[in-house]
């Protein structure tokens, strides 16, 4: 029999919209671990494909919404696709060792401990989150 703990976070994630549960699973990945847009679907039932808690993600605003969900408080570089690679292109405004802007994504996920493979990916058997 579940606790009622337990059944609160049911009754508290069913009175969220699809997007604010993208969100909320996003809040619970611990630093210096990624999760995956198919892993969150798949934990939402597929309620949202793939894709869509991408969209999910670049939805996110920079200002405060009603909710209190944007880019400051939900940590959106630590979801990546299944191959383990980056999908944004956002500039952190800071330049690579080869002079090209480095992408934000990748500098966070860096600032966090992830290292990241020659061919730009993260070993998903190292860092994935396992919840």
């Amino acid at each position: 029999m579940p606790s009622k703990k337990t059944a609160g976070q049911k009754q508290k994630r069913k009175d969220l919209n699809t997007f604010e549960q993208v969100y909320e699973i996003a809040r619970q990945i611990p630093r210096g671990k990624v999760y995956t847009y198919g892993l969150i679907s798949k934990r939402m039932n597929k309620r949202l494909s793939a894709a869509a808690v991408g969209w999910a993600m670049n939805a996110l605003g920079r200002g405060k919404d009603e909710k209190g969900y944007t880019s400051n408080n939900v940590p959106w570089h630590r979801v990546i696709n299944s191959q383990g690679k980056l999908s944004t292109q956002l500039d952190s405004g800071m330049l690579s060792p080869d002079g090209r802007p480095a992408n934000l994504q990748r500098v966070l996920l860096e600032q966090e401990g992830i290292s990241f493979r020659d061919d730009d990916s993260i070993d998903l058997s190292r860092y994935l989150w396992d919840e």
